[in-house]
């Protein structure tokens, strides 16, 4: 009785997630490709994830509801096989995709390479993402019979005999993938944290700075403020800044003499030829328009860090909620034997709630798309009424 409530539960969650993942699919597929602001090589991954989760839903989850309501129901051969091949084979294009998106996040955030900018590197590791799964697969579809498997419920090859086929595939295919995904994270969170910490570092420093301020009276003038970073024992010299606009500046300096050297340099300190040090400060004319162009490039670096930002957060929640929803059921895999039909098919049901999940998410923690979602559904609204 408590095995049969379980199935039929499974089996209306399944038909619940498979109504939610195929509109969300689809909209996100076309709200990225017609939408401007949206067609970039960051959301290229996204496109080709959503019609992986699209593909999966339509080729996995609908034939397993089949499966639950009539468990001594016996597929025909074809079908049986191509169940058997391409739900495997879907999953592990996903998790091949949540290592594409991790590399792409880690190449922008922590190195300078512009590798993964190139749109044919990226076309070309995304076809790897698709062909790799289905060429690894292939072999044990082949050579092992294909039949409904009584503790998952669904055609698979499970009693296959050929154990090089089944390791070669979960190690390269299943495993790495998703090793590769975890470090990559792991190895921007570290990166985060040591920038943030040199910021710190450099914001405590910037106090102790020799401060120079320009005074654009009628003589002209610097007024030097002096703070830990030169001693008191310094002698400060400073000159006035001429009349003339050509002269293109003023100049400051600064000589480091001990206490013990001051009454033997007083005559040469009084020279206005013998500064040591100088500093060149812009000239009145040219400050505003420096400043200017400083606070809008500061400006622009402050909103790209924040969208890059953003971006690393959404990959990071995307990745975090494909393993909540599909690492229960790649432990399961491994630990096959002693895992008990009831777990397997949960396990299966969050991998299939996966698809439905990161629709959610890209609306959720990207603002342009939510834009995106809302301007699709009301063109089809006012389409249809």
């Amino acid at each position: 009785m408590v095995i049969r409530i379980v199935v039929y539960s499974t089996a209306i969650v399944t038909e619940v997630i498979i109504v939610v993942s195929i509109p969300g699919c689809l909209l996100t597929i076309v709200t990225i490709s017609t939408r401007p602001n949206l067609r970039n090589l960051v959301n290229v991954p996204l496109v080709s994830l959503s019609c992986a989760d699209l593909l999966f839903a339509i080729c996995g989850p609908a034939l397993w509801i089949y499966h639950y309501l009539h468990p001594q129901w016996e597929p025909p051969g074809a079908l049986c096989w191509f169940e058997a091949y391409t739900t495997p084979a879907l999953f592990a294009v996903s998790i091949g995709h949540m290592l594409c998106i991790a590399l792409q996040r880690y190449f922008n955030v922590c190195t300078y390479s512009t590798c993964l900018k190139s749109t044919r590197v990226l076309i070309a590791m995304l076809s790897l993402t698709w062909l790799l799964p289905f060429a690894f697969l292939l072999p044990l579809s082949v050579l092992s019979e294909t039949k409904v498997d009584p503790k998952t419920k669904r055609c698979g090859t499970a009693g296959s005999t050929y154990l090089w086929a089944k390791i070669i595939p979960a190690i390269f295919v299943y495993i790495t993938p998703y090793v590769a995904s975890f470090v990559c994270y792991a190895l921007i969170q570290m990166h985060v944290r040591k920038s943030m910490n040199r910021v710190k570092a450099h914001a405590g420093h910037d106090s102790n700075r020799l401060a120079v301020q320009f005074s654009s009276g009628k003589g002209g003038g610097v007024r030097v403020n002096l703070n830990d970073a030169v001693p008191s024992t310094s002698t400060v010299q400073t000159t006035h800044a001429s009349r003339n606009a050509d002269d293109g500046g003023v100049w400051m300096g600064y000589d480091r003499s001990s206490s013990s050297d001051d009454e033997q340099n007083v005559e040469e300190q009084n020279k206005p030829d013998k500064t040591k040090v100088f500093v060149l400060v812009a000239p009145a004319s040219d400050q505003p328009r420096t400043d200017n162009n400083q606070h809008a490039s500061q400006g622009s670096s402050s909103q790209n860090n924040a969208a890059e930002r953003q971006i690393t957060k959404m990959m990071m929640t995307l990745f975090a909620v494909f393993t909540a929803c599909c690492l229960p059921m790649i432990l399961m895999v491994l630990f096959y034997n002693k895992v008990p039909s009831e777990a397997l098919m949960v396990a299966s049901t969050l991998m299939a709630l996966n698809g439905a999940l990161n629709p959610i998410v890209y609306g959720l923690m990207n603002k342009n798309i939510r834009q995106g979602y809302k301007h699709i559904w009301n063109s089809i609204l006012n389409y249809v009424t």
